[in-house]
C-alpha cells in the first residue's frame, strides 16, 4: 500500500491517542492468545473477569485476515481523547455504513470458527448491532484496558515526544524510517509493506499517527476507503511496551538514600506520569505523592510538563544516572 501525500497533507500529520484504538487491539490478542507470548502477564491478570464477559458479538466483528469493519477503528480526535468520545464516533456512524461495512465483513467471517447465530446477528437491524457493539466496546474497554490506562497511557505520551523529536529534527523520512520496518518513505509517498496492493491519496487530510500498546509487532491502517472524509490513522507499536510488564523496583541503595516511598515514585517516573497515576501505582495518598514529587523536583530530579489539563513528571538525565549508578553498586 502507498499512502501519496499532497503538499498540504506534511502540515496535517499529527499523533493521537484512542483508548478504544487499545481496545480493540487487545481484543486481537485475546482472539488469539497463542501468538502473543508478550502479553502472558496481562492474559493472567484478567483471566478470571474475562471468563465473566460477554464479548461475543464483538469478538465476531473484529478483523478476519486483517480486515475488518472500519466504523468500529475510528480515527480518534487527538491526544487527549477519552474513551466516550471515541465510542461517541463509532455510535454516530449511519446505519447505511454499518450495514455495508458488516455485511461485507460477514462474508470473509470462516463458518467454522464463527457460529450462525453471530453471523446472523452481524447481518441484523444495523442501528440496533450497532448500539450493541459499542456497549460491548464499552465492556471491553473496562475489562481489558482501563485497569492499566494509566501506566499505558504514561508509554504512549513518551513515545509521541520521541517521534515527534524525530519529526522536527529530520521530517517525514527520519519519523517514518524510525517508526515501523514495514514503513518506508520515497518520492513523498509512505510505503507500506503487508497490506492490499493499491494506493491511497490523501487528498489534504493527512495523517494520524497513533502508537499502541497491544498492537506489538503489527502496523494497522484504516480507514483507507477513498470515500471517507476522515484521516486515515496508522497505528504502529510504541516504543518501551515491555516497562508494562516489567516491575520497577528501586535499587537498596537509591532506597536508602531517598526512602521507599520517594524511590518508588522516582523510578515510576520513566514513564511520564500525573500525580494521581503515580498514587496508583505506587499505594500511596495523593497528597503524599505530591509532596514527595515537590521534593523530587527541588533536587532536580524530576520535571513537570502541562499537556492539556495535566502536569505530567519524567525523570531527569541526573536522576536516570542515580538510579543506574544504584543499581551498578547493588551488582558490585
Amino acid at each position: 500500500m502507498v499512502l501519496r501525500f499532497e503538499w498540504s497533507d506534511a502540515g496535517r500529520c499529527r499523533f493521537a491517542v484512542s483508548p478504544l484504538q487499545e481496545t480493540m487491539s487487545a481484543l486481537l490478542v485475546l482472539s488469539a492468545p497463542s501468538r502473543h507470548c508478550w502479553y502472558l502477564p496481562w492474559l493472567r491478570d484478567i483471566q478470571s473477569a474475562i471468563a465473566t464477559t460477554d464479548l461475543g458479538l464483538l469478538k465476531a466483528a473484529v478483523p478476519s485476515n486483517g480486515h475488518g469493519p472500519d466504523f468500529l477503528w475510528p480515527s480518534p480526535t487527538g491526544p487527549l481523547a477519552t474513551i466516550e468520545e471515541d465510542l461517541a464516533q463509532v455510535q454516530a456512524t449511519s446505519p447505511d455504513a454499518v450495514a455495508a461495512e458488516l455485511s461485507e465483513h460477514v462474508g470473509r467471517l470462516d463458518p467454522v470458527t464463527v457460529s450462525a447465530d453471530l453471523r446472523r446477528a452481524l447481518t441484523g437491524d444495523p442501528t440496533e448491532v450497532r448500539d450493541a457493539l459499542v456497549a460491548q466496546q464499552r465492556l471491553a474497554w473496562q475489562t481489558l484496558v482501563e485497569p492499566l490506562w494509566d501506566r499505558i497511557r504514561g508509554l504512549l505520551d513518551a513515545d509521541i515526544t520521541t517521534r515527534a523529536r524525530h519529526l522536527a529534527d529530520g521530517g517525514l523520512e527520519m519519523l517514518f524510517t524510525h517508526l515501523h520496518r514495514r514503513a518506508r518513505w520515497e518520492n513523498g509517498a509512505l510505503h507500506l509493506t503487508g497490506f492490499r496492493r493499491g494506493t491511497v491519496d490523501l487528498r489534504g487530510r493527512g495523517l494520524i499517527l497513533v502508537p499502541t500498546a497491544f498492537g506489538w509487532p503489527n502496523l494497522g491502517i484504516g480507514p483507507t476507503n477513498g470515500t471517507s472524509a476522515a484521516p486515515p490513522a496508522l497505528v504502529y507499536p510504541m516504543l518501551g511496551a515491555a516497562q508494562l510488564w516489567e516491575p520497577a523496583v528501586p535499587s537498596p541503595a537509591v532506597e536508602r538514600l531517598l526512602g521507599a516511598g520517594r524511590a518508588h515514585i522516582l523510578i515510576e517516573t520513566s514513564i511520564p506520569s500525573t500525580t494521581t497515576s503515580l498514587a496508583r501505582r505506587v499505594g500511596l495518598a495523593t497528597g503524599t505523592v505530591s509532596q514527595h514529587l515537590a521534593v523530587l523536583r527541588d533536587a532536580g530530579l524530576v520535571t513537570a510538563q502541562r499537556r492539556g489539563r495535566e502536569v505530567l513528571y519524567r525523570q531527569t538525565p541526573l536522576a536516570v544516572a542515580l538510579l543506574h549508578g544504584g543499581d551498578r553498586e547493588q551488582e558490585l
